[in-house]
């Protein structure tokens, strides 16, 4: 076992100082390599991001054929970093601030380069630098991944939304919905003109995990100054932003029956999103289904034992598996034996 898997398996998540250990660390290694070489180490950099930070998603992504792995792998590597910034980077929040807008700088200028290795000799971070060639390669829209940064930049600085449209619309489309895009872009559609259908279920699917994770990691967000239930919802359940702390501080019913509201608003983006999973190319299917399945058990959960607004909901293993194919559950080990 190495270092960094040490690291990973002990501390959880990187502390800055790690993430910049990290960058030095693969930056060494693309120096001495050429241009593919130093694509597949960004690769591998963002492959052990994703493993440290998001065991359901790394399970999910191991069904997917190795080239399309590989640039999901480049896709998470990219959003991980702005979010790891805005939520647990212990720093103020004009630095936040000034760590995102130097990201943006960065996206551009290697946006802007012909290749990885040229990204990297400007100074852009070699996940960014990766992640602009998956941009490239399928001429990903340019300001789909300014809109993502918009959404950290408001985590930095949040305010409240009035409805669930307002929530979706200006936070939500930056904060998963254009992520779903690019990956509807890796993962390709199953017919020349039928790209829209899958840019609408990966919009749908974007909804449904974001508003998952809403639910679940409400403590954590209150802690944050974050309130991601809309005004309407909360109305709906006879709380008022000004009572809202005191609702979960207390455990109310009408918190818990919030949360549940949100969970079925959900639920209903992940059936909708199911409509147009055979849009995708057929290689992709599988773990797109299986990101469904498992994310949909945990938003399930929600809606059936949602009674504790404390409780961060989790699946066990054993849950986690059982929304996976099981003529593949093979590659699971061989995947967390490999760096």
């Amino acid at each position: 076992m190495d270092k960094d898997q040490k690291i990973i398996n002990f501390m959880g998540q990187w502390t800055p100082s790690e993430w910049r250990s990290f960058e030095v660390k693969y930056r060494k290694e693309i120096s001495k390599a050429n241009d593919d070489e130093g694509t597949k180490i960004a690769v591998n950099y963002s492959r052990k991001v994703l493993k440290t930070h998001s065991t359901s998603f790394f399970i999910v992504t191991r069904f997917l054929p190795k080239y399309m792995r590989d640039e999901v792998e480049l896709v998470y590597g990219s959003v991980r970093f702005p979010d790891e910034i805005v939520d647990s980077f212990d720093i103020e929040n004009d630095e936040k601030k000034v760590l995102l807008d130097q990201w943006r700088k960065n996206y551009h200028i290697a946006i802007q380069t012909n290749s990885f290795k040229n990204s990297v000799n400007a100074g852009v971070p070699v996940l960014l630098a990766g992640f602009a060639e998956v941009v490239k390669k399928y001429s990903i829209p340019i300001d789909y991944y300014n809109s993502f940064l918009d959404a950290m930049e408001l985590d930095v600085k949040p305010r409240k939304f009035e409805d669930i449209d307002d929530l979706i619309d200006n936070y939500i489309f930056g904060s998963a919905i254009v992520v779903g895009y690019f990956l509807a872009y890796v993962y390709g559609s199953s017919q020349e003109n039928n790209f829209n259908e899958t840019l609408k279920s990966s919009k749908e699917l974007g909804i449904a995990l974001q508003i998952t994770n809403f639910i679940r990691d409400i403590n954590e967000d209150l802690e944050r100054g974050r309130v991601y239930i809309p005004k309407t919802i909360l109305e709906n359940n006879n709380i008022s932003i000004n009572n809202y702390h005191q609702s979960i501080n207390e455990n109310t019913d009408e918190i818990n029956s919030a949360r549940k509201e949100m969970a079925s608003i959900a639920n209903h983006y992940y059936q909708e999103s199911k409509k147009g999973v055979d849009s995708f190319s057929k290689e992709s299917r599988i773990a797109i289904k299986a990101c469904i399945e498992l994310y949909g058990k945990l938003n399930e959960r929600i809606i059936i034992k949602g009674s504790n607004i404390k409780n961060r909901e989790s699946l066990s293993w054993s849950e986690k598996l059982g929304a996976l194919p099981v003529s593949k559950y093979w590659k699971l080990p061989i995947a967390y034996l490999k760096s």
